[in-house]
């Protein structure tokens, strides 16, 4: 009940907050070029709360249904519009005015997910120490010759200082395929330059884990606690919940985190009995591995995270923040939109695509480990919001800016009847893409 209340009520504030954002950025800049705002809405439905301001001829209104909002302009097209007011009209203003008026939903989404990674960088967000705790067998990692005890010194020549520091732009480059070079220092072994050639890599394996995760790379963690589930994998479906230790795989002792990932690796589409402790007992929970193949080995997975040890808080200055917001809400784009690309092309399973219900339960995650996480976590999702709103369908911003660049290049607005049926077909792309994205959280669920 707690954790439906947590997700509940992260979901209401992400959409508020998200929605917000957007609208303003349309209501904002319409206002600052002399169009006229008869309402501002966020949620649909049934007013809930209704306002004017002062010498304000806008309406300002909270719906009953809090999935979306609108920005209502003074629109000759919608209604009569008297001739002393006609100048404020959105359809009389410039191809330009209109287009950056369109253009600023996203753009405020984008901007948004800046100033929060920014906060988060000032703030300071928990971390683990970048020191490798196991090196999977058979892994990428191990053939680039990583070993147990190495320390993360530099990524391409980048400083490292805490563990997740760097995931993200591992990722980007993997994803392209690039050369990523890791300087590493061990006690036993002394310092080598590595290299991770991702132009080796089966791209299929890549998706939203960790990528050290996906190569066979795991922080110093040593006993078999699960720390979080990955959505709709077999650990979830099977009832294991964080906070879980495996003491048991089939009967044999599990005395680390390196005994059971290496049980559940050499066990792939084999049912394995692990024996769980849990609230002072131990129960019985039955797993079938997932069988993933990386470089011709075949593997188990079960999907789950390690703890992680709140041991290193990644901080930068108010200043060397700004630049580090930038790069990663740059290669955060980059990232969601080469998946996107990798979906269409079928390149990446659809799978990955969520809606809703995995939204709202990674918001309760979120919320509930902090103020920090879930900063990070609007600003991923105002990432995605905005690329989303920008995709050239009917009914999305994109749409729109669309028909304005077919205005830009004949010098006529497209016809009435082209504009209907583009907005019905808009309609059934995101009607299809919405059965998906729930298709996919509920089998999550499942």
């Amino acid at each position: 009940m707690v954790d439906f209340a947590y997700s509940l009520g992260g979901f209401l504030v992400a959409v508020a907050i998200l929605v917000a954002v957007h609208e303003f950025g349309h209501f904002w800049v319409a206002r600052l070029l002399g169009v006229k705002v008869l309402k501002f809405s966020i949620g649909f439905g049934r007013s809930l709360f209704t306002w004017h301001r002062k010498d304000d001829p806008t309406e300002y209104v909270v719906g009953l249904v809090p999935l979306g909002g609108y920005v209502k302009m003074l629109d000759e097209r919608e209604g009569a519009v008297d001739a002393k007011e006609r100048r404020y009209a959105f359809n009389r203003k410039p191809l330009g005015v209109r287009s950056a008026i369109v253009f600023a939903g996203p753009a405020f989404n984008f901007l948004f997910a800046i100033a929060a990674i920014w906060l988060v960088f000032v703030v300071g967000s928990p971390d683990i120490e970048p020191v490798v705790g196991e090196v999977s067998e058979s892994s990428f990692a191990r053939d680039a010759g990583f070993l147990p005890g190495d320390e993360l010194v530099a990524v391409d020549g980048k400083p490292v200082r805490t563990w997740g520091q760097y995931q993200l732009y591992m990722l980007h480059q993997a994803m392209k395929g690039n050369v990523v070079r890791v300087a590493v220092d061990n006690p036993d072994h002394g310092g080598r330059d590595l290299e991770l050639d991702f132009s080796r890599i089966d791209q299929a394996m890549i998706s939203g884990r960790a990528i050290t995760s996906m190569i066979g790379l795991w922080p110093v963690v040593q006993d078999a606690v699960i720390g979080d589930l990955v959505p709709g994998k077999p650990a979830e479906k099977s009832g294991l919940e964080p906070g879980d230790r495996v003491v048991t795989i089939n009967g044999d002792t599990v005395g680390s985190w390196s005994d059971m990932v290496r049980k559940i690796t050499q066990s792939p589409g084999h049912e394995l009995v692990f024996g769980v402790g849990r609230d002072a007992s131990v129960i019985e929970v039955e797993i079938i591995p997932d069988a993933v193949t990386v470089d011709g080995v075949r593997y188990g997975q079960i999907g789950v995270y390690r703890p992680r040890p709140d041991s290193v808080v990644l901080r930068f200055g108010p200043l060397e923040s700004i630049w580090q917001a930038l790069d990663y809400n740059w290669r955060m784009t980059a990232v969601t939109l080469r998946s996107l690309g990798r979906m269409l092309t079928a390149r990446m399973s659809s799978e990955n695509l969520s809606g809703p219900i995995t939204i709202a339960r990674i918001a309760g995650r979120t919320a509930a480990s902090g103020f920090v996480d879930f900063l990070r976590f609007l600003a991923v999702i105002s990432i995605s919001l905005g690329l989303l709103n920008l995709l050239p369908i009917p009914v999305l911003d994109g749409g729109h800016l669309m028909y304005f660049l077919y205005e830009a290049i004949t010098g006529k607005e497209p016809s009435e009847a082209v504009m209907n049926r583009g907005y019905q077909l808009g309609l059934l792309i995101i009607m299809l893409l919405m059965f998906v994205a729930f298709y996919n959280d509920i089998a999550r669920l499942l």
